[in-house]
Order: C-alpha cells, then sequence, then structure tokens
C-alpha cells in the first residue's frame, strides 16, 4: 500500500515553487503578496464558519475562491502566464466589476456611517475586518514588489485586492448588524 506525503523538502532551501515552474524565494515580496492572500483566505473561513447568515456566508465563500484565482495569476512563471485561464487562475476585470456591483448593493441595503468604527462587534464582524486588513497586507506587498523588482503585474490583481478590502468592510458592518461599533473617536469607560 503506497502512501503520498505532503512535504517534498524541495522548500528546505528557502524557495518555494511557482505556478508551471521555476522556483522562487519564499523571502520575495512577491511571495509575501501571495502568504497575505493565503492568511486572507484562512481568516474568511473563520468568518464564513461562525456566520449563521447564509447570504453572508456565501459572499465570504465566493471571496475565498477568487482569492486562490489572485494567489495563482501572482504565483504563476512568467514564462507560462499564457496558460492561465480567465476566473481560474488569471483575475479579470469582470472579478472586479462583480465585486464592485456586490459593494454597492449591500451599501444601498445598508449605508455606511461615516465615521471610523473600532472593530469587534461580533466574532464574524472581527474576523472580516481581520480578513480585511491581511488583503490590505497583500496589496501592499505586491505595490512594494512591483516597484522593487520593476515585475509587470496583472493590473487586474491590484484593482481586485483593493476592491476585496472594500467589500469585506462592508461585509463586516453587515455582519455586525444592529451590535454596538463604537467610533474611533469619543469618550470611553472601561
Amino acid at each position: 500500500m503506497s502512501t503520498s506525503r505532503i512535504y517534498t523538502k524541495l522548500g528546505d532551501d528557502g524557495s518555494t515553487g511557482l505556478l508551471f515552474g521555476g522556483r522562487t524565494s519564499k523571502a520575495s515580496p512577491l511571495i509575501e503578496a501571495v502568504g497575505s492572500i493565503d492568511e486572507t483566505v484562512a481568516a474568511l473561513g473563520v468568518a464564513r464558519a461562525a456566520a449563521d447568515d447564509a447570504d453572508l456566508a456565501a459572499d465570504i465563500l465566493a471571496v475565498q475562491r477568487e482569492l486562490f484565482v489572485a494567489g495563482a495569476d501572482l504565483a504563476a512563471n512568467p514564462h507560462g502566464r499564457y496558460q492561465l485561464v480567465p476566473g481560474i487562475s488569471l483575475v479579470t476585470p469582470d472579478m472586479v466589476a462583480r465585486l464592485e456591483t456586490r459593494i454597492d448593493h449591500l451599501v444601498a441595503q445598508r449605508p455606511l456611517r461615516p465615521v471610523f468604527v473600532v472593530p469587534g462587534a461580533n466574532p464574524v464582524s472581527a474576523a472580516l475586518d481581520l480578513a480585511r486588513t491581511q488583503v490590505r497586507r497583500a496589496e501592499r506587498r505586491l505595490i512594494a514588489y512591483q516597484a522593487e523588482a520593476e515585475a509587470m503585474v496583472n493590473e487586474h490583481v491590484r484593482a481586485y485586492l483593493n476592491r476585496v478590502s472594500d467589500l469585506l468592510y462592508v461585509l463586516a458592518r453587515h455582519a455586525a448588524g444592529d451590535d454596538e461599533e463604537p467610533a474611533s473617536h469619543g469618550t470611553s469607560t472601561p
């Protein structure tokens, strides 16, 4: 009986594989961006597991799946990009547009307060806010990679990550519902 192993030992040298072949440093800003996307997917899993609203859980799952597309797009060997499949491993303008439509729909349902709020109204909204910060980190790492390496990156990935963070903010406010979300300014009592 043969068993497959999860470990390959190829990364023991500090490198990681790219989609369609090749390797790069695990410390690369590109891999930092991909890693932050992976962290976002996991944090969204926490939010989805705690969500008791089916529509919210469906929104979260859709974002998780699309973040895999963004990760694949970024982690592709530049010489193999021609093999990327739109919506499967290549971020498209339609993906960005769908997020914008969903954001607009949700904000029309529940307008945003014109203040910064302190996260933590409930476990679902808090997990969504955590995921939002992680996708913002992915966006910053991606921009750093582009500046440092003068690398060509699919412009739609940057826009997509930016819209995901906006959507997660809106979803967190929906998840908070009527729970108290204190403004970032003002007085508080211990």
